[in-house]
């Protein structure tokens, strides 16, 4: 839906772009959704990169995708993440 405009579930030709995602702590403050990776001792925390997404506007179907932080300049360390694994294609 990203790159398309076009729901893969319905095929219909309008999708919503949502920019930035955010939630409500539990001092009812708005704070963003971004990806995070947490060491396993939870002391570390290291932001890669804001939740954004895209929505049809037909059928509700979401993507979801994270605006990686660039200047980050290395990739989100899937070995630091609990549970995390690549998938790749066959």
């Amino acid at each position: 839906m990203r790159t398309t405009h076009r729901c893969p579930k319905c095929q219909h030709g309008e999708v919503l772009f949502v920019p930035q995602l955010a939630d409500r702590d539990d001092k009812d403050r708005i704070r963003p959704l971004v990806v995070h990776v947490i060491e396993y001792d939870w002391r570390e925390d290291v932001e890669f990169g804001r939740l954004q997404a895209y929505v049809c506007r037909a059928c509700g179907y979401t993507e979801l995708h994270t605006e990686l932080h660039t200047e980050k300049g290395h990739p989100i360390p899937v070995e630091k993440i609990p549970g995390a694994k690549v998938l790749k294609a066959t």
